[in-house]
């Protein structure tokens, strides 16, 4: 009796916990080039991140999101920049031989997540803000663009953990469009390293 107790509670914590690790391969967006050599740090707080959340069901959501956040910038900045280079640490970035015309280190700043538990729908939704800081070649700040995003799933036959991680995926997915449309809009972008008015782009 008592194993078949400990079996159910077993069974019970694994049907509240749902956990997320995108595995999703992000294509390289359809933009024009910017003629601009960077080179690209990702601290480490982006590189191993971890959201933990229990919802009001009391299920218990963890989505790992590290090396997603990695594949969706380096698609972007693959296909943005002309030359993209990566270094371990910002000194290695100011250190780098020729210098670059700019450093790109992006920051998760905050991350939401809504279940049906939440919401009241049966919708899965996923919010993002990111903070890109665009570095000169020094690593003196040139600006700090918070970009957000945004991605939301219904379960259509999907697990929960499935239509979470369909969610995510939109998310980023509409981060990388933001960061390719709106980088060479940035009015500090635009005047500093494209050498074009501040306006222009608006």
């Amino acid at each position: 009796m008592r194993t078949v107790i400990v079996l159910m509670l077993a069974a019970l914590q694994t049907a509240c916990s749902g956990s997320v690790q995108v595995q999703q391969a992000f294509p390289a967006p359809l933009v024009e080039q910017l003629p601009l050599r960077v080179v690209i740090y990702y601290p480490a707080g982006i590189a191993d991140y971890v959201y933990h959340e229990e919802d009001a069901s009391q299920q218990e959501w963890t989505v790992r999101l590290g090396n997603a956040n990695l594949r969706m910038f380096d698609a972007v900045f693959s296909a943005l920049f002309r030359d993209v280079a990566h270094a371990g640490s910002l000194d290695e970035a100011r250190a780098s031989v020729p210098p670059p015309d700019a450093i790109l280190s992006p920051t998760i700043d905050a991350f939401e997540l809504s279940s049906p538990a939440l919401s009241g729908t049966d919708q899965f939704a996923v919010w993002i803000r990111y903070n890109l800081d665009v570095l000169a070649a020094d690593g003196t700040l040139i600006v700090r663009w918070p970009v957000t995003a945004y991605g939301q799933s219904g379960t259509g036959g999907m697990s929960d953990e499935e239509s979470m991680e369909r969610a995510t995926i939109l998310a980023l997915r509409d981060a990388a469009a933001a960061i390719a449309v709106g980088f060479p809009r940035q009015p500090r972008v635009r005047e500093i390293l494209l050498k074009q008015p501040a306006n222009d782009g608006q």
